[in-house]
């Protein structure tokens, strides 16, 4: 799983610090970026900076593995997480909103 906070919403992704876990049954561990691989599977969870619940991503593809940088592609996230995060990127928004935030896509550093 990886944890992260928002911090960014680019033109393209949304930009976030955050930390890969390892979990398993009895406990989770801090992992770092390079034990991940273009196309590993992971669970997102995400922190908005408003101090709101978290949210989370059931499911997203892993796409690219750059020095601290993790690239993921949501591929499932329920239709009111979904909802919540367009709002929160909306408010932190900084660039022009004739120019959308993707939300499909996350750059984390981890």
């Amino acid at each position: 799983r990886i944890d992260a906070a928002p911090c960014l919403a680019t033109a393209r992704q949304i930009e976030a610090d955050g930390c890969v876990l390892r979990l398993n049954e009895s406990n989770s561990q801090v992992a770092t970026p390079d034990q991940l691989v273009p196309g590993d599977f992971v669970k997102v969870r995400l922190w908005l900076g408003d101090g709101s619940a978290s949210i989370n991503i059931g499911l997203a593809e892993v796409r690219q593995v750059q020095n601290h940088w993790i690239t993921v592609e949501v591929i499932h996230v329920g239709r009111q997480e979904r909802a919540r995060l367009q709002r929160y990127v909306e408010s932190i928004q900084t660039i022009p909103a004739d120019k959308p935030v993707f939300l499909d896509h996350l750059r984390i550093r981890a």
